[in-house]
C-alpha cells in the first residue's frame, strides 16, 4: 500500500479483521511460546494497538510494514497515545519483534527478521519515551493523571460516573475476553483517545487558559506531579480546574463517548433507570462522606463537593472502614438521627433500610433477564442484583461463570438489590472459597430450593417445603446425596410414601448407569426393577415384572422398587 494514502473505512476494518486472525495463529506458534508469561499476556493488546497506530497514522498495516513507519510508532506514537503501566511498555518491542518473525516464517512479509531486530533494538526507547510526560499527548496526560476518573466518581451533578471493571474470571477461567476496557492500565480505544484529543483542543478560552497555565507550571517537573502542588504553582483554583474537567466530560457525554458512561439505563431491565441510579449514588456518597468525617479515613474532605472529586481508590478505604472495620449499623443509625446532609424523610428512610445490608464474599453464578445472581456460599443464599451503571451480563459472559467476588456490599434500593460498586474480583479468594466449600453450582441449587432467589432485602423467610419436596431435592443428584446423607437417612423411612420416593429417586439415578451397561452387553428390551440401588428382578414385559415383584417383595414394599424400561 502507498504509505501516503490513508485507508478507507472498509480497508481499515478489513485490516483489523486480518490482524485479529493472524494474532490467533501467532498464539499457537513457536514465536509466541518463546515469550515470557507476562509478554504473552500483553501480546494481543500490544499487537492490536501497534497495528491501529501504524495503520491509522502511518497508513501502513502491520502485515506489510516498513522500517521508517515502525520506528515512528516505537519512538513517538505508542509512547504518546497508549496509557498503561511501565511494565506493559517493556513487552512491546519483544512482542512486536516475535510477531514480525512469525509473519516472516509463514511468508506473509519479507525481511521480517531484519524488521524484528530493528524494533527490538528500540525497546529501551519505547520504555523511556512512555515514562516521560513530556512525550504524552493531551488525552493520555488526562487519563494517566486520573483526572477523568477522579472527576466522575459519584459525580451526580455532572451526571457521569466511572464504571466498575471486571478482571478475568477466577477458578480455571474459560477462554474469554472482557468487553473493551477503559482501564488506563490497559490503554484506551484509539477512537476514544482521538475524540478526547479533539475535545481538549476545542475547549472554551477559559479552559484553554487553565490548561496552558498548568502545562507551563509543570513543564520542568520530572515524574509524577502532585495535583495540589501543580495547581498552586500554576495559580489555578481547584474550582477552575474542576470546571475544565466538567467541560470535557460533559462534551464527551453529549457525544456518546464510551469513556464517560452515565449511570443507569432505560433500555436494560438489569440496570437501574438513570434517575434512580443517580439518586442512589448521591445517597451512598452522603453516607460515605459521613463515615469519612467520623473515622477520618481521607483527611481534608469537608464537603460533598470535595468528596465527589475523590477517585475510586480513595473511596475504597472509606467503604472498607464502614462495612468491614467499624459498626456500619451504628453509623447508619446515627446518620439517620443527625441527618447531616439535610435529606428528606423519604431519603432518610431509604438509608435506614440499608441496615439490612449483606456483606462478604459471593459468587456470581447466573445472569437473568432483569439482574444477575450473587450467591452467598455460606448459608447458601442467592440474591438477584440490579446494576447501577451497566448490567454484569454486559461485561461478564455466561461462560465465565461462576466468578468469585469479595468486598461485596448488597443494599436494598427502590424495591431491588444493588451493589455499591466497590466489590473486588479476586482469583485467589475464589480458589480458597472453592477449596473449603461445596462447588458453587451445588450450593446455588440448594439456595434456590431452600429460599428461592431473593429480590429484596431483608429476604423473605425460608418457604415451607414438604418432606417429600425436601427428600426429592436431597436425592436429586450424587452431590446432593452425599451432601445431605444425614437428612436422607432421617427422612427416607418416616412414612411409606417417603420410602417409595427414596427408592424411586435412587432407582432413577442407577437406571442411567444400568442402561449404558446393558447396551454395552448387547441385551434386548426388558423391564428392570431397582430397589435400594440394586437390580432385584427383570422380565420381558411389565406385567411379568409386576407379578414377580408381588411374589418376592414384602407386601408393604411391593410398590417401592423403581421400574425401568430398558429399550436399546
Amino acid at each position: 500500500m502507498d504509505g501516503n494514502n490513508p485507508p478507507s473505512d472498509e480497508q481499515y476494518q478489513a485490516s483489523l479483521d486480518r490482524i485479529d486472525r493472524l494474532v490467533s495463529a501467532f498464539a499457537d506458534g513457536q514465536q509466541f511460546e518463546r515469550l515470557t508469561n507476562h509478554q504473552q499476556r500483553e501480546a494481543e493488546f500490544a499487537i492490536e494497538m501497534f497495528h491501529e497506530l501504524l495503520y491509522g497514522y502511518e497508513y501502513v498495516p502491520l502485515d506489510d510494514p516498513d522500517e521508517h513507519s515502525l520506528e515512528a510508532v516505537c519512538r513517538e506514537l505508542y509512547p504518546a497515545k497508549i496509557s498503561a503501566e511501565a511494565d506493559h511498555f517493556e513487552t512491546v518491542a519483544p512482542v512486536i519483534g516475535a510477531f514480525l518473525r512469525f509473519l516472516d516464517a509463514r511468508g506473509a512479509i519479507e525481511n521480517g527478521d531484519r524488521l524484528a531486530g530493528h524494533v527490538e533494538s528500540l525497546g529501551d526507547t519505547i520504555v523511556d519515551a512512555a515514562a516521560d510526560p513530556a512525550n504524552w499527548g493531551m488525552a493520555k496526560s488526562m487519563v494517566m493523571s486520573g483526572d477523568l476518573d477522579d472527576a466522575t466518581q459519584l459525580d451526580i451533578a455532572a451526571d457521569v460516573a466511572a464504571s466498575s471493571e471486571l478482571p478475568e474470571a477466577p477458578l480455571d477461567p474459560p477462554e474469554w475476553e472482557p468487553t473493551e476496557s477503559l482501564d488506563p492500565d490497559k490503554g484506551l480505544p484509539s477512537a476514544e483517545v482521538d475524540r478526547l484529543e479533539e475535545i481538549i483542543n476545542s475547549l472554551s478560552p477559559e479552559s484553554d487558559a487553565v490548561l496552558a497555565s498548568l502545562a507551563a507550571a509543570t513543564d520542568d517537573v520530572q515524574g509524577d506531579v502532585d495535583p495540589d502542588v501543580a495547581l498552586e504553582r500554576a495559580g489555578v483554583a481547584p474550582e477552575e480546574y474542576d470546571a475544565v474537567v466538567e467541560e470535557i466530560v460533559t462534551r464527551m457525554d453529549e457525544e456518546g463517548s464510551e469513556l464517560i458512561p452515565s449511570p443507569g439505563d432505560t433500555a436494560d431491565s438489569a440496570v437501574l433507570d438513570p434517575d434512580t441510579a443517580r439518586e442512589f449514588l448521591e445517597l451512598e456518597g452522603q453516607l460515605l462522606l459521613y463515615a469519612n468525617d467520623r473515622f477520618d479515613v481521607v483527611p481534608g474532605i469537608d464537603s460533598y463537593e470535595a468528596f465527589k472529586r475523590l477517585s475510586t481508590d480513595e473511596i475504597q478505604p472509606i467503604h472498607d472502614t464502614l462495612y468491614r472495620e467499624e459498626n456500619a449499623v451504628e453509623v447508619i443509625e446515627e446518620f439517620g438521627r443527625e441527618n447531616p446532609a439535610g435529606l428528606s424523610p423519604a431519603h432518610l428512610e431509604t438509608i435506614e433500610s440499608w441496615l439490612n445490608y449483606e456483606a462478604g464474599q459471593f459468587f456470581i453464578v447466573e445472569h437473568l433477564d432483569d439482574g444477575t445472581v450473587f450467591l452467598d456460599p455460606d448459608e447458601p443464599r442467592a440474591y438477584k442484583v440490579t446494576g447501577v451503571y451497566d448490567s454484569y451480563a454486559a461485561v461478564l459472559p455466561e461462560e465465565a461463570l461462576p466468578v468469585a467476588v469479595t468486598s461485596v456490599v448488597l443494599l436494598p434500593y427502590d424495591g431491588q438489590i444493588v451493589t455499591n460498586g466497590m466489590e473486588e474480583f479476586d482469583m485467589l479468594a475464589g480458589m480458597a472459597m472453592q477449596m473449603i466449600k461445596d462447588d458453587p453450582e451445588t450450593a446455588y441449587e440448594e439456595a434456590k430450593h431452600r429460599f428461592g432467589i431473593a429480590e429484596t432485602l431483608p429476604p423473605a423467610d425460608e418457604p415451607t417445603r414438604s418432606d417429600a419436596e425436601r427428600l426429592r431435592f436431597y436425592t436429586k443428584n450424587q452431590d446432593n446425596r452425599e451432601r445431605f446423607a444425614d437428612e436422607i437417612e432421617t427422612l427416607k423411612d418416616e412414612t411409606d410414601e417417603l420410602a417409595r420416593i427414596y427408592h424411586e429417586q435412587l432407582g432413577k439415578a442407577n437406571a442411567r448407569r444400568l442402561g449404558r451397561e446393558f447396551r454395552d452387553l448387547g441385551l434386548e428390551e426388558a423391564y428392570v426393577a431397582i430397589y435400594d440401588g440394586q437390580v432385584v428382578t427383570t422380565a420381558p414385559t411389565e406385567p411379568q415384572l409386576e407379578e414377580t415383584l408381588s411374589e418376592i417383595m414384602p407386601d408393604e414394599t411391593v410398590d417401592h422398587p423403581y421400574v425401568y424400561h430398558y429399550d436399546p
